[in-house]
């Protein structure tokens, strides 16, 4: 599923990036393969950004015997400031240059889907057509 004007079509490979996570990992193209990953870009004021949370923990919670999927929200802000979120996504800081290659029309809050195969499966950027339902049904596809 595809909403909006963006750079990346489905079924296109992700681009090569580097994420660094709150617990001090390190997430790249590379580690992430053979795993769907979902990818949620956004920033602490960004109010439609916060207002989704909730929905957001409750599928992490509903994947949260798989090894194979990934829940991953880079955010603009730093470390001391999204560390409070109650956020179930691990939560990668400082992410403004992979932002700008993935969501390059800068609108928050961006979903993307990367398969197994490391291309794009499902992406929003921001237009707001998709719901929550639209986005659990993309992870369960990328899934099978």
């Amino acid at each position: 599923m595809l909403y909006g004007q963006q750079k990346f079509k489905l079924n296109d490979s992700i681009p090569d990036f580097k994420l660094w996570l709150l617990d001090d990992k390190i997430i790249t193209k590379e580690n992430t393969k053979n795993k769907v990953v979902v990818f949620k870009f956004w920033f602490t004021s960004c109010t439609p950004c916060i207002s989704d949370i909730p929905q957001l923990n409750s599928l992490v919670k509903e994947f949260d015997k798989r090894d194979d999927i990934l829940f991953i929200a880079p955010a603009l802000d730093s470390k001391p400031v999204i560390e409070k979120f109650p956020f179930n996504f691990r939560i990668a800081y400082n992410s403004i240059d992979v932002s700008a290659v993935f969501n390059q029309k800068q609108v928050y809050p961006s979903y993307f889907i990367i398969d197994k195969k490391g291309k794009f499966s499902y992406i929003d950027n921001g237009n707001k057509i998709s719901e929550f339902k639209e986005l659990r049904k993309a992870v369960i596809k990328a899934l099978k």
